[in-house]
C-alpha cells in the first residue's frame, strides 16, 4: 500500500529500513561451478582415439602372426573362416576393442557436442569433438598396419601366390 503524499508529489511505498551496521552490502562473489561435461567428453574420446585401437591393433597383429601361414596357403579370391580358428580368443578381443571404441566415440562425441551448446568447457569440448571423429580412422589405419605387419611377422618361407 503507498500513501499520497503532498499532490503533484512523488508517491513512497512502505518505509524501508537501513540494513544493519557490518551487513554485506555487495552480492557475495559467484562461485564459479566446475563444468565436467567437456572435460569428461575429451577423456571420454581420447580413451576411444587411443586405447582403443591400441588393443585392437594388438589383437590384429597376433590374429596375422598366429594365422599367417594358412592365409598364404589359401587360393586367391576365396576366404576360409576355419584359418582363424586357432587365433578365436585374439579375435573376440579385437572385436571387443572394436565395439567398446564405437560405443565411448559416440558417447564423447554427444557429450562434446553437449558442452558446444551449453558453454560449459567449450574448448574442452571442440577436442573431444574433433578427436572423436579421428578415432575410427586411426582404428582402422593401426589395424591394417598391424594386419600387414603380423603377416610379414608370420613368414612363410616362399613367395606367396
Amino acid at each position: 500500500m503507498t500513501t499520497p503524499s503532498s499532490p503533484g508529489g512523488p508517491v513512497f511505498a512502505a518505509p524501508h529500513a537501513a540494513p544493519p551496521v557490518g551487513a554485506m552490502l555487495t552480492p557475495p562473489p559467484v562461485r564459479r561451478r566446475g563444468r565436467p561435461l567437456g572435460t569428461w567428453a575429451l577423456l571420454l574420446s581420447i580413451v576411444a582415439t587411443v586405447l582403443a585401437p591400441a588393443v585392437g591393433g594388438f589383437a590384429a597383429f597376433r590374429v596375422a602372426r598366429g594365422s599367417g601361414p594358412a592365409f598364404f596357403e589359401m587360393p586367391a579370391g576365396s576366404f576360409d573362416w576355419r584359418v582363424l580358428s586357432p587365433v578365436r580368443d585374439l579375435v573376440l578381443l579385437g572385436e571387443v576393442a572394436f565395439w567398446s571404441g564405437t560405443v565411448i566415440g559416440i558417447v564423447a562425441l554427444a557429450l562434446g557436442i553437449t558442452a558446444v551448446v551449453k558453454r560449459a568447457a567449450t574448448g574442452a569440448g571442440i577436442a573431444a569433438i574433433v578427436i572423436a571423429v579421428l578415432g575410427p580412422i586411426v582404428f582402422g589405419g593401426l589395424a591394417v598396419l598391424a594386419l600387414g605387419a603380423g603377416l610379414a611377422a608370420a613368414g612363410t618361407g616362399g613367395i606367396p601366390v
